[in-house]
């Protein structure tokens, strides 16, 4: 047996349980068995109950498996042992159904839940799930913007916000915005009134833009190209003049930031062009920085009336009792900052706090931890200032797999946390990963992950344990050279998702070999024992091209854009059409889709023959065997019967009656498409056990998921009848292992935000709500999230990598100039050459 570099380090973890530990664990390092460890010694050595031990994880299945491995653990004693020993595993096995295991917004839910009184929440509590959550926001919007534009104290304010072309939408993006972080409104939203809107006189700006401009009199050739730009300049000056409503002056301003100022050769102006140039910039310089003052003086007044009106709704859930995730952990830390008894019973009920993948939680689970380990004389305004007694916290993460910031999860309070504990554990063995694929990830992310204060943290590198032995490549580059040609961001894909599909059939063909954990040796590798990891689904289309041409099953996980599948919009074309017979737009494009297989030569036919695409218009005897006459009858038949059935059940009659299920087993893709269809089915069932409407209401809703390009998540069920590949997302990889890992997708950008941007600072904030209108420092801002960001990006690298067992892939296709994507990120920092790597062209040489 190979002996542990870190044994020591698992042994206090095990048995140290008088003092409070932050374990580092690194990528494959079995952190489950170190809790199970953990608690085991406190039930069966230290006599702690299980009642009195919370084990907070990061998702439901996490939890699951902890606590079916501790069941494991306690029944084994139970049945070995004898005395006291058994019976302590006696009283764990009777505690453990009931025992605080599981995620952190359960573990707030059973503080809330025993203590709602003190809570403000009345007895009964409900807790919406992310469909009725939806629903909700929308219902609280359609009140929000009546009152928006009812408030006349705000009439200016909007005006000059929808001068600027600022919308609704966007007021509405930023009102779900807040009530993602309503928790922030009050220290930073709240803390300062908001400016008044004052414009300032522009009169002097006018008349220097007709200055400037005036000097074409001094250009010595009629054909100058910096002549029209001094044109340009002096039509804006003229608006600018022109403009007396606020709105109007507000939206010339604006129009400045369009003036260029290239252009014209200097000896046409005696030499005075470069000084005329930088005197327009100076001008264009301060018509921007007037538009920024008024900018300011528009967001954030919307931004204060949006803040108060969230919190407020905030507040009128726990009142009411119906509440959204978010509002468990708010209302629990809440709960504790002011409540000394509570902090006090709860320490008494949870003496042993542990938090598991604590990288990638809400901040809030820290102070919850701390205030209740800390008991009555935690009311400190920082948890970072409370005491705790030994022993009473321990934390396990690794900041190398942070991934997930836009779910709060935040690097800096990791850092914090880890330093404020100050007795750090590191484990660093890996049993998942064989050595050449561990000395690639090594060498990588060494030079990748570089500690930076509060944004990154050191690199701790991952400790060989596998021994087994395969002659197959471990580690494979794909596109190791750039592409000199300089392809398009299309053909780049293609060449990538080809050599995907090229060498998943070489290995497939080859027979590489995996490691059979049931069987504990060596067989060939199959479709099912790999796994496509992409960063975003960016290049998902070019895969399954890729592989429907290769002739390699697959399967495509994780989370989608469902309502944008074209068969999903194929339905709910034809479920409009039922709903609103004067929707022909719809009608044409149901008509034209696979459900009724009508083609445009049908559609004119029909509309020759004098044919309506209104389905209650009458169809006429000698029309009724038409093809287009046929779909119209049943489109009007389900019309008269939908009043007297629910959404889900007009959806399923379409999939039933149109052979939905049946057109799609055709397909190279039937899986994923029956998948959609059937989650689409079930999330209507489940808007109407909240909503209870109708079936308008629902397409309305529906609807809404298409336009904000909604990530849903999909009920992937298990489908042990089918041997393929899986294509996923590496967020939705993340805690999961595979014998074979290809990452791929690298050829993309990371994402650049758009629409509206709403960032926190330490002390306020800064908005975005579309281009030039946003606060004042959104500017210096932005830099710094963007930063974070690209930290991040190098984590989820990092997490791909380690999810392989036996064999990696990595796609380094990308341009010669290209620096922005992950593939020039891998390949700046020796991805082609690191450890044993072999270079693909076609095919893998053997070693």
């Amino acid at each position: 047996m190979t002996a542990l570099y870190d044994a020591e380090a698992r042994e206090r973890i095990r048995t140290d349980t008088a003092a409070s530990l932050f374990v580092e664990a690194g990528a494959g390092s079995g952190k489950t068995k170190s809790l199970v460890d953990r608690v085991t010694t406190l039930v069966l050595t230290d006599a702690v109950l299980l009642r009195h031990i919370a084990a907070v994880t990061f998702t439901e299945k996490a939890g699951a498996e902890l606590r079916d491995r501790l069941r494991a653990n306690f029944e084994q004693v139970w049945r070995a042992a004898d005395g006291s020993q058994r019976d302590l595993a006696a009283t764990a096995l009777d505690d453990l159904d009931a025992a605080a295991i599981g995620t952190l917004h359960s573990f707030a839910q059973r503080i809330l839940t025993v203590h709602p009184i003190e809570a403000g929440l009345p007895p009964s509590v409900e807790v919406l799930d992310e469909v009725a959550s939806s629903i909700a926001f929308d219902e609280r919007w359609s009140v929000l913007q009546r009152e928006l534009l009812d408030d006349a104290a705000l009439s200016d304010t909007m005006l000059l916000a929808m001068s600027a072309g600022v919308t609704l939408e966007n007021l509405r993006s930023l009102a779900r915005a807040l009530g993602s972080d309503w928790d922030l409104i009050d220290d930073r939203v709240l803390n300062t009134p908001p400016p008044t809107v004052t414009l300032p006189d522009l009169t002097a700006l006018a008349t220097e833009a007709a200055r400037l401009a005036a000097r074409e009199s001094e250009c010595q050739k009629d054909d100058d190209k910096f002549l029209p730009r001094l044109a340009a300049l002096g039509e804006w000056g003229r608006q600018l003049e022109a403009a007396t409503a606020p709105a109007d002056q507000f939206a010339s301003l604006l129009a400045a930031a369009n003036l260029k100022w290239g252009h014209g050769i200097a000896k046409s102006w005696d030499g005075k062009l470069p000084a005329l140039k930088i005197e327009c910039g100076e001008l264009q310089e301060e018509a921007a920085r007037l538009a920024g003052d008024v900018a300011e003086a528009t967001v954030r007044p919307l931004a204060y009336w949006l803040a108060t009106r969230v919190r407020e709704a905030a507040l009128d859930r726990a009142k009411e009792g119906r509440l959204e995730f978010h509002d468990l952990l708010v209302l629990s830390r809440d709960l504790l900052r002011r409540d000394a008894d509570v902090r006090a019973a709860l320490q008494a009920q949870f003496p042993k706090l542990l938090l598991d993948e604590f990288q990638d939680t809400d901040p809030i689970q820290i102070e919850l931890a701390v205030r209740i380990a800390g008991g009555a004389a935690a009311g400190a305004r920082h948890w970072a200032d409370v005491e705790i007694p030994p022993g009473s916290l321990f934390v396990v993460g690794d900041p190398k797999q942070s991934i997930y910031r836009f779910r709060r999860a935040n690097i800096g309070t990791y850092l914090e946390a880890q330093h404020w504990v100050d007795q750090t554990v590191q484990l660093s063995t890996n049993f998942r990963t064989v050595g050449p694929v561990l000395d690639w990830v090594n060498e990588v992310f060494a030079e990748l992950i570089e500690w930076v204060d509060k944004a990154q943290p050191a690199y701790e590198a991952l400790t060989t344990y596998r021994t087994e032995i395969d002659t197959a490549p471990a580690v494979v580059v794909l596109g190791k050279d750039a592409h000199d040609d300089k392809p398009n961001a299309s053909l780049l894909r293609e060449r990538e998702a080809a050599d995907v599909a090229a060498v998943i059939g070489q290995a497939l063909a080859e027979q590489w070999t995996i490691w059979d954990l049931r069987e504990e040796t060596w067989r060939p590798v199959k479709e099912g024992d790999i796994a496509i990891l992409v960063p975003a689904r960016t290049s998902l289309p070019f895969l399954e091209d890729a592989l429907d041409r290769a002739g390699v099953p697959y399967r495509a996980e994780s989370s989608s854009l469902v309502y944008q599948a074209g068969e999903v919009r194929d339905l709910l074309a034809a479920a409009r059409v039922v709903g609103d017979p004067s929707d022909l737009l719809s009608s044409v494009t149901a008509l034209r889709s696979p459900l009724f297989g009508c083609g445009d030569d049908d559609l004119w036919s029909w509309k020759r023959a004098g044919g309506s695409f209104n389905i209650l218009a009458p169809v006429g005897a000698d029309l009724e065997g038409h093809p287009v006459g046929r779909a119209i009858v049943y489109l009007q038949r389900l019309h008269w019967r939908s009043r007297w059935m629910t959404p889900s059940e007009v959806l399923g009659e379409l999939v039933v009656d149109r052979r939905m299920l049946e057109v799609a087993a055709t397909g190279p893709r039937s899986r994923d498409q029956w998948r959609r269809v059937r989650f689409v089915i079930d999330q209507a069932r489940a808007w109407s056990e909240v909503e209870h409407g109708g079936l308008r209401a629902y397409l309305a809703w529906a609807a809404r998921q298409g336009e904000e390009a909604s990530r849903v998540a999909e009920a992937v069920l298990p489908e042990t009848d089918v041997d393929a590949v899986r294509i996923m997302t590496v967020h939705a990889a993340k805690g999961l292992e595979f014998p074979m890992v290809v990452l791929s997708g690298m050829s993309s950008q990371a994402n650049t935000r758009k629409g509206v941007q709403l960032l926190w600072t330490d002390d306020g904030y800064a908005v975005k709500l579309r281009g030039s209108v946003q606060t004042n420092d959104f500017e210096a801002v932005q830099p710094v999230d963007e930063q974070m960001d690209a930290y991040e990006r190098r984590r989820l690298l990092y997490v791909a990598a380690t999810r392989a067992r036996d064999h990696l892939v990595v796609s380094l296709h990308r341009k010669p100039e290209s620096t922005k994507t992950n593939a020039s990120l891998l390949a700046e920092h020796g991805a082609g050459d690191a450890g044993d790597a072999l270079a693909f062209d076609g095919s893998v040489a053997g070693e």
